[in-house]
């Protein structure tokens, strides 16, 4: 292939089996020459089906210790000049790695790129977010500006530098890891990828999303297994948002909420 760097992928797995083998079957059939796959199960209630293959570490752990720190277990017995984390729940395209090495090289300023992502059936999704500010919120939710909050799909067809990226797929260099650190293991899960992209930006490093780059994202696979997500999103947010900007934007989503009640109300109903 000509492109001989050294890339880790590391995969966390909670009780999505299946999907999780579709995952590691798309990453070895890009047939990239120079890989390692660290492959980590948080105790999920069915042990994975692990490939035979001397590509791929595994770990198995005695409970589920949360998402970023198991990310954190396998970037600390990597062996890759470059890291990608990916969720179980993707399927990679088989020149997903050339593609994503061209980007990196291109620009030493790069400390994450995130590819685009589409459902199974093609249809595309979010996985760009701006940084979160009660500006932004205002915008999305009482002003109706739809990807000032919440995840949205960049218009443009060339890279473009922003301020976050989905946790699903991130691709970093090895040199930007050992700059900026290990992902915090303050959250169980959830803004654990806003908090590094942030960090990224702070050290004075480009966030980029690829266009040119398609993953599939059956999004949400495990988060719809664990009855307790939303706790998880609640002490996640209040960390990384501060108690008062966290309850400022409940109030700027929860007055939404009403409002929207009230108009569906009082206008009359289609026939």
């Amino acid at each position: 292939m000509g492109l001989m760097e050294k890339i880790s992928v590391i995969i966390v797995n909670w009780n999505v089996a299946e999907s999780f083998s579709r995952c590691i079957k798309s990453v070895l059939d890009t047939n990239y020459s120079n890989l390692e796959l660290i492959l980590i199960d948080n105790n999920s209630d069915k042990r994975p089906k692990i490939p035979q293959d001397p590509k791929v570490t595994y770990i198995q752990n005695k409970s589920n210790i949360g998402l970023p720190k198991a990310w954190n277990q396998g970037i600390e017995i990597i062996t890759g000049d470059y890291v990608l984390i990916l969720n179980p729940d993707t399927r990679l395209p088989t020149d997903f790695f050339e593609k994503g090495l061209s980007l990196l090289k291109s620009d030493s300023k790069i400390g994450i790129i995130g590819p685009k992502f589409t459902d199974p059936d093609g249809t595309p999704q979010g996985s760009v977010s701006h940084e979160i500010s009660v500006l932004n919120a205002i915008r999305e939710f009482w002003l109706g500006q739809k990807g000032s909050f919440e995840k949205y799909i960049p218009i443009e067809n060339l890279p473009l530098e922003v301020d976050t990226v989905s946790g699903a797929c991130m691709f970093i260099p090895r040199s930007v890891i050992q700059k900026i650190g290990l992902f915090t293991e303050k959250v169980f899960m959830y803004y654990e990828e806003k908090d590094y992209c942030r960090r990224v930006r702070k050290a004075g490093l480009k966030v980029v999303f690829d266009p040119n780059v398609i993953i599939i994202h059956e999004h949400g696979q495990s988060a719809m297994q664990n009855p307790e997500v939303n706790k998880y999103i609640i002490q996640a947010s209040k960390w990384y948002n501060g108690l008062v900007k966290y309850y400022i934007l409940w109030f700027i989503m929860w007055t939404s909420q009403k409002f929207r009640k009230i108009i569906a109300a009082i206008l009359p109903h289609k026939p």
